[in-house]
Protein backbone atom coordinates (compact mmCIF):
# COMPACT_ATOMS: atom_id res chain seq x y z
CA UNK A 1 0.00 0.00 0.00
CA UNK A 2 1.32 3.44 -0.93
CA UNK A 3 2.05 5.90 1.84
CA UNK A 4 0.92 9.47 1.40
CA UNK A 5 4.47 10.46 0.50
CA UNK A 6 4.77 7.70 -2.10
CA UNK A 7 1.45 8.71 -3.61
CA UNK A 8 2.60 12.30 -3.95
CA UNK A 9 5.83 11.26 -5.61
CA UNK A 10 3.94 9.26 -8.24
CA UNK A 11 1.18 11.82 -8.87
CA UNK A 12 0.17 12.76 -12.36
CA UNK A 13 2.91 14.77 -14.04
CA UNK A 14 0.52 16.53 -16.36
CA UNK A 15 -1.65 17.72 -13.50
CA UNK A 16 1.44 18.95 -11.65
CA UNK A 17 2.63 20.87 -14.69
CA UNK A 18 -0.76 22.52 -15.02
CA UNK A 19 -0.61 23.73 -11.44
CA UNK A 20 2.98 24.89 -11.71
CA UNK A 21 2.26 26.91 -14.82
CA UNK A 22 -0.81 28.61 -13.38
CA UNK A 23 0.30 31.99 -11.99
CA UNK A 24 -3.01 32.49 -10.21
CA UNK A 25 -2.66 29.26 -8.25
CA UNK A 26 1.06 29.48 -7.62
CA UNK A 27 1.93 33.17 -7.78
CA UNK A 28 5.12 32.07 -9.51
CA UNK A 29 6.16 35.42 -10.91
CA UNK A 30 8.56 37.36 -8.74
CA UNK A 31 8.08 41.10 -8.22
CA UNK A 32 11.48 42.17 -7.00
CA UNK A 33 10.34 45.64 -5.94
CA UNK A 34 7.96 44.16 -3.38
CA UNK A 35 9.42 41.69 -0.85
CA UNK A 36 7.87 38.25 -0.53
CA UNK A 37 6.52 38.24 3.00
CA UNK A 38 4.87 34.82 2.88
CA UNK A 39 6.72 31.59 3.48
CA UNK A 40 6.63 30.71 7.18
CA UNK A 41 3.46 28.96 8.31
CA UNK A 42 2.28 30.09 11.72
CA UNK A 43 0.75 26.93 13.20
CA UNK A 44 0.85 27.13 16.99
CA UNK A 45 -0.97 23.84 17.48
CA UNK A 46 1.53 21.98 15.31
CA UNK A 47 4.46 23.62 17.08
CA UNK A 48 3.13 22.63 20.48
CA UNK A 49 2.52 19.06 19.32
CA UNK A 50 6.09 18.88 18.01
CA UNK A 51 7.47 20.01 21.36
CA UNK A 52 5.44 17.44 23.23
CA UNK A 53 6.68 14.53 21.13
CA UNK A 54 10.36 15.62 21.12
CA UNK A 55 12.72 14.63 23.91
CA UNK A 56 14.13 17.72 25.60
CA UNK A 57 13.68 20.06 22.62
CA UNK A 58 14.67 23.29 24.40
CA UNK A 59 18.16 24.73 24.37
CA UNK A 60 17.57 25.63 28.02
CA UNK A 61 17.57 21.89 28.77
CA UNK A 62 21.07 21.44 27.32
CA UNK A 63 22.94 24.73 27.68
CA UNK A 64 24.69 24.32 31.02
CA UNK A 65 28.16 24.55 29.48
CA UNK A 66 27.50 27.61 27.33
CA UNK A 67 25.02 29.52 29.48
CA UNK A 68 26.12 33.11 29.91
CA UNK A 69 29.09 32.86 27.52
CA UNK A 70 27.51 35.33 25.09
CA UNK A 71 26.86 38.03 27.68
CA UNK A 72 28.62 41.25 26.74
CA UNK A 73 30.08 39.72 23.59
CA UNK A 74 30.18 40.89 19.98
CA UNK A 75 30.42 37.94 17.58
CA UNK A 76 30.09 38.14 13.79
CA UNK A 77 29.75 34.66 12.32
CA UNK A 78 29.63 35.83 8.72
CA UNK A 79 33.31 36.78 8.93
CA UNK A 80 34.29 33.12 9.20
CA UNK A 81 31.98 32.20 6.33
CA UNK A 82 33.64 34.84 4.17
CA UNK A 83 37.10 33.67 5.25
CA UNK A 84 36.37 30.07 4.26
CA UNK A 85 34.65 30.86 0.97
CA UNK A 86 37.04 33.63 -0.01
CA UNK A 87 34.34 36.15 -0.84
CA UNK A 88 31.46 38.17 0.59
CA UNK A 89 28.28 36.58 1.85
CA UNK A 90 25.87 37.06 -1.05
CA UNK A 91 22.24 37.23 0.11
CA UNK A 92 19.83 34.64 -1.22
CA UNK A 93 17.00 35.87 -3.41
CA UNK A 94 13.98 33.64 -2.90
CA UNK A 95 11.53 33.37 -5.79
CA UNK A 96 8.65 31.71 -3.95
CA UNK A 97 7.54 31.36 -0.33
CA UNK A 98 10.46 29.11 0.59
CA UNK A 99 12.15 31.39 3.12
CA UNK A 100 12.37 28.66 5.77
CA UNK A 101 14.64 26.59 3.55
CA UNK A 102 16.81 29.62 2.76
CA UNK A 103 17.31 30.33 6.47
CA UNK A 104 18.23 26.71 7.14
CA UNK A 105 20.38 26.40 4.03
CA UNK A 106 22.44 29.47 4.93
CA UNK A 107 22.60 28.19 8.49
CA UNK A 108 24.24 24.99 7.23
CA UNK A 109 26.68 27.02 5.12
CA UNK A 110 27.76 29.16 8.06
CA UNK A 111 27.91 26.16 10.38
CA UNK A 112 30.21 24.43 7.90
CA UNK A 113 32.57 27.41 7.98
CA UNK A 114 32.46 27.49 11.78
CA UNK A 115 33.33 23.81 12.04
CA UNK A 116 36.20 24.18 9.58
CA UNK A 117 37.73 27.09 11.50
CA UNK A 118 36.79 27.25 15.17
CA UNK A 119 36.33 23.50 15.53
CA UNK A 120 39.20 22.52 13.19
CA UNK A 121 37.12 19.69 11.78
CA UNK A 122 38.51 17.63 8.93
CA UNK A 123 36.00 18.98 6.44
CA UNK A 124 36.31 20.94 3.24
CA UNK A 125 34.15 23.59 1.68
CA UNK A 126 32.41 22.13 -1.37
CA UNK A 127 29.34 24.23 -2.15
CA UNK A 128 26.36 25.92 -0.56
CA UNK A 129 23.38 23.94 0.69
CA UNK A 130 20.59 23.24 -1.81
CA UNK A 131 17.56 24.98 -0.36
CA UNK A 132 15.17 23.17 -2.73
CA UNK A 133 15.93 19.87 -0.96
CA UNK A 134 15.24 21.31 2.48
CA UNK A 135 12.04 22.90 1.23
CA UNK A 136 10.81 19.68 -0.38
CA UNK A 137 11.77 17.45 2.51
CA UNK A 138 10.28 19.68 5.17
CA UNK A 139 6.94 19.87 3.39
CA UNK A 140 6.58 16.26 2.16
CA UNK A 141 8.92 13.85 3.97
CA UNK A 142 8.13 15.57 7.28
CA UNK A 143 4.94 17.58 6.75
CA UNK A 144 3.19 14.87 4.74
CA UNK A 145 2.33 17.22 1.88
CA UNK A 146 0.54 20.56 1.91
CA UNK A 147 -0.97 22.93 -0.64
CA UNK A 148 0.40 26.37 -1.47
CA UNK A 149 3.83 27.71 -0.58
CA UNK A 150 5.56 27.77 2.77
CA UNK A 151 6.88 25.55 5.53
CA UNK A 152 7.45 25.45 9.27
CA UNK A 153 10.73 25.83 11.10
CA UNK A 154 10.40 22.57 13.01
CA UNK A 155 9.61 20.70 9.79
CA UNK A 156 12.94 21.93 8.40
CA UNK A 157 14.57 20.99 11.70
CA UNK A 158 13.20 17.46 11.58
CA UNK A 159 14.18 17.01 7.94
CA UNK A 160 17.75 18.23 8.43
CA UNK A 161 18.14 16.03 11.50
CA UNK A 162 16.45 12.89 10.22
CA UNK A 163 16.89 13.08 6.43
CA UNK A 164 19.90 15.35 6.01
CA UNK A 165 20.76 17.80 3.24
CA UNK A 166 22.45 18.17 -0.14
CA UNK A 167 24.64 20.80 -1.77
CA UNK A 168 24.42 22.99 -4.84
CA UNK A 169 25.76 20.52 -7.40
CA UNK A 170 24.49 17.95 -9.91
CA UNK A 171 23.53 14.48 -8.71
CA UNK A 172 22.92 11.10 -10.35
CA UNK A 173 24.88 11.95 -13.50
CA UNK A 174 23.14 15.28 -13.87
CA UNK A 175 19.60 13.95 -13.58
CA UNK A 176 19.09 16.38 -10.71
CA UNK A 177 21.06 19.63 -10.80
CA UNK A 178 20.88 22.12 -7.94
CA UNK A 179 23.94 24.16 -8.92
CA UNK A 180 21.78 27.26 -9.29
CA UNK A 181 18.77 28.08 -7.13
CA UNK A 182 15.43 27.68 -8.87
CA UNK A 183 12.11 28.74 -7.40
CA UNK A 184 10.42 26.58 -10.02
CA UNK A 185 12.28 23.48 -8.86
CA UNK A 186 11.61 24.37 -5.24
CA UNK A 187 7.88 24.62 -5.85
CA UNK A 188 7.78 21.41 -7.89
CA UNK A 189 9.72 19.38 -5.32
CA UNK A 190 7.76 21.08 -2.56
CA UNK A 191 4.75 19.16 -3.87
CA UNK A 192 6.46 15.90 -4.84
CA UNK A 193 9.11 15.59 -2.14
CA UNK A 194 12.80 14.74 -2.41
CA UNK A 195 13.47 12.39 -5.36
CA UNK A 196 13.89 8.85 -4.06
CA UNK A 197 17.34 8.48 -5.57
CA UNK A 198 18.59 11.49 -3.60
CA UNK A 199 17.24 10.49 -0.20
CA UNK A 200 20.12 8.12 0.71
CA UNK A 201 22.65 10.75 -0.39
CA UNK A 202 21.01 13.42 1.77
CA UNK A 203 21.02 11.15 4.81
CA UNK A 204 24.82 11.17 4.77
CA UNK A 205 24.80 14.86 5.74
CA UNK A 206 22.43 15.62 8.62
CA UNK A 207 22.51 18.48 11.10
CA UNK A 208 22.71 16.21 14.11
CA UNK A 209 21.82 18.72 16.83
CA UNK A 210 19.11 21.38 16.71
CA UNK A 211 17.55 23.00 19.77
CA UNK A 212 14.75 25.50 20.26
CA UNK A 213 16.01 28.96 21.26
CA UNK A 214 13.52 31.11 23.17
CA UNK A 215 15.40 34.11 24.63
CA UNK A 216 17.85 36.79 23.56
CA UNK A 217 20.36 35.55 26.14
CA UNK A 218 20.23 32.04 24.66
CA UNK A 219 20.68 33.45 21.16
CA UNK A 220 23.79 35.33 22.29
CA UNK A 221 25.20 32.16 23.85
CA UNK A 222 24.57 30.22 20.65
CA UNK A 223 26.18 32.76 18.34
CA UNK A 224 29.14 33.17 20.71
CA UNK A 225 29.75 29.42 20.43
CA UNK A 226 29.36 29.24 16.66
CA UNK A 227 25.75 28.07 16.38
CA UNK A 228 23.68 30.09 13.87
CA UNK A 229 20.04 30.57 14.84
CA UNK A 230 17.08 30.51 12.46
CA UNK A 231 14.37 33.07 13.16
CA UNK A 232 10.88 31.92 12.12
CA UNK A 233 8.21 34.33 13.26
CA UNK A 234 5.66 37.00 12.42
CA UNK A 235 7.95 39.82 13.60
CA UNK A 236 8.29 42.26 10.69
CA UNK A 237 10.37 45.34 10.03
CA UNK A 238 10.60 48.41 7.87
CA UNK A 239 13.05 48.76 5.00
CA UNK A 240 15.13 51.82 6.02
CA UNK A 241 18.04 51.22 8.37
CA UNK A 242 18.82 53.92 10.93
CA UNK A 243 22.26 55.44 11.53
CA UNK A 244 23.39 52.32 13.40
CA UNK A 245 22.11 49.85 10.80
CA UNK A 246 19.00 48.88 12.77
CA UNK A 247 15.50 48.38 11.37
CA UNK A 248 12.47 49.28 13.41
CA UNK A 249 9.51 46.97 13.77
CA UNK A 250 6.90 47.23 11.02
CA UNK A 251 3.95 45.26 9.80
CA UNK A 252 4.01 41.49 10.48
CA UNK A 253 6.06 39.19 8.25
CA UNK A 254 5.30 35.47 8.17
CA UNK A 255 8.93 34.92 7.45
CA UNK A 256 12.14 33.06 8.25
CA UNK A 257 15.61 34.61 8.41
CA UNK A 258 18.96 33.76 9.96
CA UNK A 259 20.72 35.32 12.94
CA UNK A 260 24.39 35.55 11.93
CA UNK A 261 25.84 37.86 14.56
CA UNK A 262 25.16 39.49 17.90
CA UNK A 263 26.32 42.63 19.66
CA UNK A 264 25.64 42.43 23.37
CA UNK A 265 28.52 44.80 24.01
CA UNK A 266 27.27 48.12 22.64
CA UNK A 267 24.73 50.37 24.30
CA UNK A 268 22.18 49.33 21.66
CA UNK A 269 22.17 45.56 21.94
CA UNK A 270 21.02 43.60 18.92
CA UNK A 271 21.66 40.96 16.32
CA UNK A 272 22.56 40.94 12.64
CA UNK A 273 19.83 39.23 10.66
CA UNK A 274 20.39 37.94 7.12
CA UNK A 275 17.34 38.07 4.88
CA UNK A 276 16.68 36.15 1.64
CA UNK A 277 15.30 38.99 -0.50
CA UNK A 278 18.49 39.92 -2.31
CA UNK A 279 20.46 43.08 -1.60
CA UNK A 280 18.23 45.98 -2.66
CA UNK A 281 15.12 45.43 -0.53
CA UNK A 282 16.67 47.46 2.30
CA UNK A 283 18.50 50.79 2.36
CA UNK A 284 20.38 52.93 4.84
CA UNK A 285 23.65 52.86 6.82
CA UNK A 286 25.46 49.67 7.77
CA UNK A 287 27.99 48.80 10.45
CA UNK A 288 30.77 46.31 11.14
CA UNK A 289 30.93 45.48 7.42
CA UNK A 290 27.70 43.50 7.59
CA UNK A 291 26.65 41.54 4.48
CA UNK A 292 24.40 43.03 1.83
CA UNK A 293 20.71 42.41 2.39
CA UNK A 294 21.15 42.16 6.17
CA UNK A 295 20.07 44.43 9.01
CA UNK A 296 20.46 44.83 12.73
CA UNK A 297 17.48 44.08 14.94
CA UNK A 298 17.14 45.20 18.54
CA UNK A 299 17.48 42.61 21.26
CA UNK A 300 13.85 43.00 22.31
CA UNK A 301 12.66 42.43 18.74
CA UNK A 302 14.71 39.27 18.40
CA UNK A 303 13.34 38.16 21.74
CA UNK A 304 9.80 38.66 20.43
CA UNK A 305 10.59 36.50 17.40
CA UNK A 306 12.15 33.75 19.49
CA UNK A 307 9.18 33.61 21.86
CA UNK A 308 6.91 32.55 18.99
CA UNK A 309 8.53 29.14 19.40
CA UNK A 310 9.91 28.07 16.02
CA UNK A 311 13.53 29.27 16.01
CA UNK A 312 16.39 26.79 16.27
CA UNK A 313 20.14 26.73 16.80
CA UNK A 314 22.13 24.48 14.48
CA UNK A 315 25.19 22.44 15.42
CA UNK A 316 27.02 19.19 14.58
CA UNK A 317 26.61 19.21 10.81
CA UNK A 318 28.02 16.13 9.07
CA UNK A 319 29.83 17.70 6.15
CA UNK A 320 32.21 16.50 3.47
CA UNK A 321 35.54 14.99 4.60
CA UNK A 322 38.70 16.67 3.41
CA UNK A 323 40.38 14.76 0.62
CA UNK A 324 44.14 14.49 1.20
CA UNK A 325 45.84 13.71 -2.09
CA UNK A 326 49.50 12.69 -2.03
CA UNK A 327 51.92 14.86 -3.93
CA UNK A 328 53.12 13.36 -7.19
CA UNK A 329 55.40 14.24 -10.08
CA UNK A 330 55.39 13.36 -13.73
CA UNK A 331 58.83 12.93 -15.24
Amino acid sequence: MFSRRDFMKTSCTAAMAAVLNNPILCQAKVVTKKPLYAGWIDDRIARQAALERTYKPLLAQHNKEIKGTGRGQRVLLWELFEYVTGGPLVPHLQEIGDCVSHAWGLGIDILTAIQMTLCNSQEEWVAKAATEIIYAGSRVEIGGGIAGDGSLGFWAKDFCEQWGSLLRMPYLNGAHDFTLYSGYKARKLGRLGVPSGLEPLAKLHPVKTTKLVTTWEEACDCIANGYPVTLCSSVGYGTQRDSLGFLRRGRPWMHAMLLIGVDDKSEQKGGCVQNSWGHNWVTGPTRLEQPEGSFWARAQDIQAALQEGDSYALSSYVGYPRQDIDDYRIW
